[in-house]
Parts: C-alpha cells; sequence; structure tokens
C-alpha cells in the first residue's frame, strides 16, 4: 500500500510540474529586416485597452523589461524617430483545457505579450513575437516573472546580444 501511495504521489507531482508558469513563443521576421544595423529604438503607445486593463505601474515594468533586453542587443532608448518603433501589446483571454486522465477540464486565463518593430526608414513592419501563457493573477509574481518573459521573447530577436553590456 505504501508503494503505491509513493507511486500515486510521485505522479501527481509529474503532472503538476507541468502546470508551472510556462509560455510558447512564436515569432515572425521580416527578411529585409537590417536588425544589424539597427542602432535606436522608439516605444510607441499602449493601446488604449491596455492603458484602460492594466495598471500604469505595470505597463511601466513591461516597458523597463523589454528596453533591457533592447539595449543588450545593442539598441539605445530615444524619445522618438528611432530606427525603430516598439509596440508592445498585451492580451488576455478565456481559455479551457481539458484533460483525459483524470477525466475533467480547467478554465482559465491566457495571456499574450506581443512585440512588433517597424523599420522606421522603410516603414515596413519587420518583427512580431508573442508569448503566450496562462495569467499569473498575483502582481508581484507577474512582475518576477516578467523579466524571464522578455528574456524568452527575445531569444527569437535576429540580432546577437551586444558584447559590450
Amino acid at each position: 500500500m505504501k508503494k503505491i501511495f509513493i507511486l500515486f504521489l510521485i505522479g501527481s507531482l509529474l503532472i503538476l510540474s507541468g502546470c508551472g508558469p510556462s509560455v510558447r513563443v512564436f515569432s515572425d521576421i521580416d527578411d529585409s529586416g537590417r536588425f544589424e544595423q539597427y542602432a535606436t529604438y522608439s516605444f510607441l503607445d499602449f493601446t488604449d485597452g491596455n492603458k484602460k486593463t492594466i495598471t500604469g505601474m505595470e505597463l511601466e515594468r513591461i516597458r523597463v523589461a523589454f528596453a533591457r533586453e533592447l539595449e543588450q542587443r545593442g539598441l539605445k532608448f530615444v524619445e522618438e524617430n528611432g530606427d525603430v518603433s516598439v509596440q508592445i501589446t498585451v492580451y488576455h483571454r478565456e481559455a479551457r483545457d481539458h484533460y483525459y486522465y483524470p477525466p475533467g477540464s480547467y478554465s482559465h486565463m491566457k495571456r499574450a505579450i506581443v512585440v512588433d518593430l517597424y523599420d522606421n526608414q522603410t516603414r515596413k513592419h519587420v518583427w512580431h513575437c508573442a508569448a503566450v501563457g496562462e495569467l499569473v493573477y498575483d502582481p508581484s509574481e507577474r512582475a518576477v516573472r516578467l523579466s524571464e518573459v522578455a528574456a524568452e521573447i527575445f531569444e527569437k530577436y535576429p540580432a546577437e546580444k551586444s558584447e559590450e553590456i
């Protein structure tokens, strides 16, 4: 009986370990992008929907996390007219996952953080990347995870990290 309980406990822990805060990252690139030549970036404003549904503190944390990643790739922030404009958008939607063992389903909120880069010289959309995962409801826990999510997104960025940093 003890062995069965231990096996059940180990199996449960393995199943639950797959339910942690993970994200899936998707990206698309325009091959005409001049990623190694970009030296400066400017942020486009958050959407009105994001401003209404996300606190100003969190929007600032998001912007800082993405600025850090851009600067690690050698880009410098300028208020306007950077080589690239960066648009960050956050989406929320309800999701239902179905499990076949044990039978049932699980409803939760999914969150996607999307980054789009626009080449300001050619006026082209050159890079799109999104991280999608389960919404973490605790703001302090979300803040801790944000830097990791931004880093995961920028693993898909087509230019290398700068050696200067």
